[in-house]
């Protein structure tokens, strides 16, 4: 990781976390971070790595993988400027339990394990956030891990299109998906091959419940979706 850091970006300001604390605490922690600059398409940390600093990242995106085995990675998601990753080991001191990948340039801030720890107990506030998070985390994975045990994966590709969707305001049946997203993105979040997803979602063109636009996917027909979804739950 490139040690020289991006000025503008060297504040907690924006970590959703940390909203609590008041300006003169905030500045008197952000120089107890280490603030780095990453580059796209580096690793920050790897599956199993040790250390227990907690990571706030406070411009750029990044992904959160884990590798089941050497030649395939399932992502469990990104996190966007103002989120954080890391926690988990900060609290319990384990190995790193997936790695974080740098999808664009980003800036971080490396903060010890015991100077969070102070944040924790100085402020209320800052703790329940984080457990509100964490069980948030935790129930986004349990829907994961129900939808990879019982449901075909034509479904899970499904589910996948769901939950990147967005109401659309000109028809309460349909839902938009933009940007569109890469069918080996799809293929890792769902735990299956790129020509797999390529096919299904071929098939969902030719039945009309999904439509190419510039720059988006149209589902059409969101109540068939989740009926279908919920049939295959049965």
């Amino acid at each position: 990781m490139d040690i020289r850091a991006t000025k503008p970006h060297e504040s907690l300001e924006r970590v959703g976390l940390l909203r609590s604390l008041d300006a003169n605490d905030r500045v008197s922690f952000e120089r107890r971070c280490n603030w780095r600059h990453a580059h796209a398409k580096e690793w920050l940390l790897e599956q199993n790595d040790v250390g227990t600093d907690i990571f706030f990242l406070t411009s750029g995106v990044v992904r959160v993988l884990i590798t089941p085995s050497p030649d395939r990675e399932v992502i469990l998601g990104d996190i966007e400027a103002g989120g954080y990753f890391g926690e988990m080991a900060a609290i319990d001191g384990q190995p790193r339990s997936a790695g974080i990948l740098a999808i664009t340039d980003a800036t971080i801030a490396s903060m010890p394990a015991p100077v969070f720890r102070e944040i924790i107990h100085k402020y209320p506030d800052v703790s329940e956030q984080l457990l509100l998070q964490l069980v948030a985390r935790i129930r986004m994975l349990d829907q994961r891990v129900h939808e990879f045990s019982s449901m075909h994966v034509k479904h899970r590709i499904f589910a996948e299109l769901l939950r990147r969707s967005r109401p659309d305001p000109t028809n309460e049946r349909q839902a938009i998906v933009s940007p569109p997203p890469v069918h080996s993105d799809i293929a890792a979040r769902v735990s299956t091959r790129r020509e797999m997803v390529a096919r299904e979602m071929k098939a969902l063109e030719r039945s009309g419940l999904m439509l190419k636009r510039r720059g988006a996917f149209v589902l059409t027909n969101v109540p068939e979706l989740l009926q279908q979804l919920h049939s295959d739950e049965k």
